[in-house]
């Protein structure tokens, strides 16, 4: 049976994402955006950024033990770096 999940959850930015410790999303996000910025891939990096900023922000606003506040920096960060490069 399909496990049913609540429309007002916060969504993984990729499956497993909330079993990582703050340092492991960290690393992992870094990975990822890297590997879009070395193929060019904007809207990618974009994405990625932007799914980890909201789920880091909606653990925020609803208090657990799983938010991470310095990853949530690092994807705002990433999200205007990927502004700022040129894709091929």
């Amino acid at each position: 049976m399909a496990e049913v999940t609540s429309s007002r959850t916060a969504r993984e930015p990729w499956p497993g994402y909330a079993d990582l410790s703050e340092d492991e999303r960290q690393q992992e996000l870094a990975r990822r955006f890297d590997d879009a910025k070395e193929h060019g891939d904007h809207s990618h990096a974009y994405a990625l950024a932007s799914a980890v900023a909201n789920y880091e922000l909606v653990h925020e606003l609803q208090p657990d033990t799983t938010h991470a506040e310095q990853v949530a920096a690092k994807a705002h960060d990433l999200h205007d770096d990927a502004g700022s490069w040129i894709g091929s």
